[in-house]
């Protein structure tokens, strides 16, 4: 079977989010074609939804070369696939195992481990999930490997066409300008980070929509601007002068990697995947520290000097760092070593 015939079928929980940016970047990768299935349409669905999601996943994986499932909970429903296909699992942030705890916690350890077992390889987007892996699951956590997510890096917008867009959003002048990007929903915090702005005088763009937005309408003031669901992320980004994160748990967040790959200094939450991301290119917050976030933003927002370094340390930091092709040739390498015939 030579390369180019190889085909992986993508199984994802739902449309959107992470994942789907995380197939998006490995659909550059040359010398293989790519499937992709949902467990359901929504977040949150009903159980028939489920069910007949995985039919559908069933029917599919046997055409394919290899089985890629993402996340720990639809590595849990296909463990005899997982076993009888060459496969691999991402677990993108350990977010059912990390937040349970008692019966619950210790039943998403026992799955966890089982998805180790029975996937040929396990795949953690970040060191600091490796180290949280291996406290929840123990010595089976050595069969897991650490390919970052990455991002590209675009060329700096021209001078006239970032003044036009800010024009745009209504900014005035050289005025710093924050920018929030995400889901409005309670893991990411957006009312925090609307606060915080409100605190500090400092513009920010919110985009995203969510459950929380009658929240966050309800704190912004003045000078939070609510953008709502938007397809032209990159070129906002380029209108902003720094980038916050405040979520409660996090992956290896594909937002804040192209964040820092525009230049943009991040604001975060001290999260271990956050600050293994930044480096020295941010700052982190104590999460649930809202009046240590406003002060961060206040004197980020007067520190223009300070913005800049930052900023390019920022995008070098994801040239040397965490790159989309550094993420498809890794992952590559994970998919060749799993697809490799056994010595004779």
């Amino acid at each position: 079977m030579s390369a180019a015939d190889r085909s992986v079928l993508h199984v994802l929980p739902h449309p959107g989010g992470g994942g789907d940016t995380y197939v998006e970047v490995l659909d550059e990768m040359p010398g293989y074609r790519f499937g992709r299935v949902y467990l359901a349409d929504a977040a949150k669905p009903a159980p028939g939804r489920i069910a007949s999601g995985i039919g559908a996943a069933l029917r599919r994986t046997w055409s394919h070369d290899l089985l890629h499932v993402h996340g720990e909970v639809a590595g849990g429903l296909f463990l005899p696939l997982l076993a009888a296909r060459p496969s691999v699992v991402t677990l993108h942030g350990l977010h059912l195992a990390r937040r349970l705890d008692g019966a619950a916690g210790r039943a998403a350890a026992l799955n966890l481990r089982a998805v180790l077992r029975a996937a040929d390889r396990t795949i953690c987007v970040s060191r600091a999930e490796h180290d949280a892996l291996a406290a929840i699951a123990g010595s089976a956590a050595a069969r897991a490997v650490v390919v970052h997510n990455g991002a590209g890096a675009p060329e700096p917008m021209p001078d006239a066409a970032r003044d036009e867009l800010r024009r745009e959003l209504g900014v005035t002048g050289a005025e710093p300008v924050a920018i929030w990007v995400g889901s409005l929903d309670e893991r990411r915090d957006p009312v925090v980070a609307v606060h915080a702005a409100n605190a500090a005088c400092v513009r920010l763009l919110v985009v995203g929509d969510g459950s929380l937005r009658p929240q966050v309408e309800e704190a912004a003031g003045p000078l939070v601007q609510l953008l709502g669901h938007r397809r032209d992320v990159s070129r906002l980004l380029h209108a902003a002068d720094f980038y916050v994160l405040v979520s409660r748990r996090e992956g290896f967040a594909f937002g804040l990697l192209e964040a820092l790959a525009h230049g943009l200094p991040a604001v975060v939450t001290d999260l271990p995947e956050n600050v293994e991301a930044i480096g020295d290119a941010g700052i982190a917050v104590p999460w649930g520290d809202a009046e240590g976030l406003a002060d961060v933003l206040r004197r980020l927002a007067g520190a223009s000097e300070t913005r800049a370094v930052l900023g390019r340390t920022a995008r070098t930091r994801i040239l040397e760092s965490f790159s989309r092709t550094k993420m498809v040739e890794r992952t590559r390498a994970v998919y060749e070593d799993v697809l490799r015939p056994p010595p004779p």
